[in-house]
């Protein structure tokens, strides 16, 4: 009997912190205090800026704009959906940059805010310089790619860009370096379809 009481009391247990861990990583995403499932775009204030990691020095500068759906939150979910739409623009040095692949974001809460950490999957981009035809491959790969932050001073969220993205292709020898610096900072824009300016990441 005193096992049979022993199994339970460990089932209770079990059930207790499979339930607490559930909660814990659960990732909401709001619009004015409501859930918010759908399509989202954001373009970048200034330019979004590739450095190369050969030493070189190779600096992309170009405007970008990114689109995506949150298709999934919520209680033991991590918020996620596919980028529909990456483009890069203006940009400048001769250089071309054009995305392969668009893949897939992750937000998850920072604890204690309505902040968020970005993660980038089977994102691709090809870079091309027309003037020495230097061509480079990065993919990230369950990427730290920055933040997210839900209240900025000007009043709309941003995706803020600080990643290390890995060299998958290219050009051979040293020239595209091991991976790519990407910084910047991409602002939520309603475009056409009212799309929300302001989103919360909530636990």
């Amino acid at each position: 009997m005193k096992y049979v009481k022993m199994l339970g009391l460990l089932a209770l247990a079990a059930t207790a912190l499979f339930a607490f861990a559930a909660s814990a990583s659960a990732t909401t995403v709001t619009k004015s205090g409501a859930i918010y499932t759908g399509k989202l775009a954001a373009v970048t204030e200034g330019h979004a800026i590739l450095h190369d990691t050969s030493g070189l020095g190779l600096t992309i500068e170009c405007n970008s704009t990114v689109e995506g759906e949150i298709i999934k939150h919520g209680a033991g979910v991590t918020a996620s959906g596919p980028i529909t739409s990456l483009t890069w623009f203006n940009c400048t040095n001769t250089w071309t940059v054009t995305t392969l692949l668009k893949g897939a974001l992750e937000i998850h809460n920072i604890a204690g805010t309505s902040n968020g950490t970005l993660t980038s999957t089977g994102t691709e981009v090809t870079t091309f310089q027309h003037s020495t035809t230097l061509h480079c491959i990065y993919k990230t790969n369950a990427t730290d790619i920055g933040g997210f932050t839900s209240t900025p001073a000007g009043g709309k969220s941003t995706l803020d860009i600080s990643a290390t993205i890995p060299r998958t292709g290219g050009s051979s020898g040293f020239f595209c370096g091991t991976a790519a610096a990407w910084t910047g900072s991409y602002e939520l824009e309603a475009t056409a379809g009212n799309l929300p300016t302001t989103l919360h990441i909530d636990s």
